[in-house]
């Protein structure tokens, strides 16, 4: 089995000194499969992201949105340096234009980050239970199904189906914990208006939180941390979706990569190493991409604490001759 880490070194970065301030990179190396590995994981980017923009705005605004675009693979045997530029200040919301640099001024992945200011919500809504999309409601095929209910195997045996190497299980050290449900999988379904209409769709449904080896507590575990590390989790694995929709293994694909990447932030007080309920699903492809669309909910009161989706270039290798 893959050897565990604990969480915040994966979204961890450090300010670098001189008159560019808002210059980061990343502190630790990051985590990489083997000698496969050919590009750094877009999760980094994306936690890393957070984390670097972060910092430059007061302790009272959380991240609320992030939308990114990957533009080159970056090498993941090199420090990445974060360049944000503070692009605008407003009484309640910030923006931020992060650039991820590597190889001089080769710009590999562009975000722009926004925050609110926690104050913001006005009136007496802040006194108000916040607003809850219960995943039972929102998805009955969970019924009554825990973290417990599930087998400890059964997120290796969902990527082993994806056709994730076996090998690099045992060299990728994932620090968060899945727990992944029986697949809802809908094929033919077809639109009697249009007879050209006939979508696979796919959905997959799991709990995760960060594992509980993880060395700090929550309550010693800073808001913007939290929210960076639910940014790395929303790219972790998220591109699988396609193989397992398809029922094709990674070598089926000559290329697979993410193009564009959005996450809205709707809980700033989540915390990962809470469990988490997860419903990824696809359900269009074409021209070689896809779309592939996420949400999350906090386990213990059903409130929604992100969404996402994910626009994804997907190559099938040509057919020998």
């Amino acid at each position: 089995m893959p050897q565990l880490c604990p969480a915040e070194p994966v979204v961890a970065v450090t300010r670098l000194p001189g008159p560019a301030t808002d210059v980061f990179v990343n502190t630790h190396p990051f985590e990489t499969p083997g000698e496969k590995a050919r590009s750094v994981f877009g999760g980094y980017l994306l936690g890393q992201c957070v984390a670097a923009a972060q910092q430059t705005v007061p302790d009272t605004h959380d991240v609320h949105s992030l939308q990114s675009t990957f533009l080159l693979p970056g090498n993941p045997y090199e420090k990445v340096a974060y360049h944000v530029e503070r692009i605008s200040d407003g009484r309640s919301f910030s923006s931020r234009l992060v650039r991820a640099i590597q190889g001089g001024n080769v710009v590999h992945f562009t975000a722009i980050v926004g925050f609110q200011k926690r104050s913001s919500l006005g009136g007496d809504a802040a006194s108000r239970p916040p607003p809850k999309l219960n995943y039972h409601e929102a998805m009955p095929q969970f019924g009554h199904e825990t973290p417990d209910d599930i087998d400890e195997g059964s997120a290796e045996a969902c990527l082993v189906e994806g056709g994730y190497p076996k090998d690099m299980l045992d060299i990728w050290r994932d620090p968060f914990q899945w727990r992944i449900l029986p697949r809802d999988r809908t094929i033919g379904q077809t639109d009697t208006t249009n007879p050209n209409m006939n979508p696979t769709h796919f959905r997959m449904q799991s709990f995760v939180r960060v594992h509980p080896l993880h060395d700090a507590p929550s309550s010693a575990t800073s808001r913007g941390t939290h929210l960076a590390l639910l940014a790395f989790l929303s790219d972790l694995f998220l591109i699988y979706t396609t193989n397992l929709a398809t029922a094709r293994p990674v070598t089926a694909f000559s290329i697979e990569t993410t193009m564009n990447h959005t996450v809205w932030f709707h809980a700033p007080d989540v915390a990962v190493d809470d469990w988490l309920a997860c419903e990824r699903d696809t359900s269009w492809a074409d021209d070689g991409r896809v779309l592939i669309r996420q949400r999350l909910w906090r386990r213990r009161d059903g409130r929604l604490v992100m969404s996402c989706v994910q626009e994804a270039l997907a190559r099938l290798q040509k057919p020998s001759l």
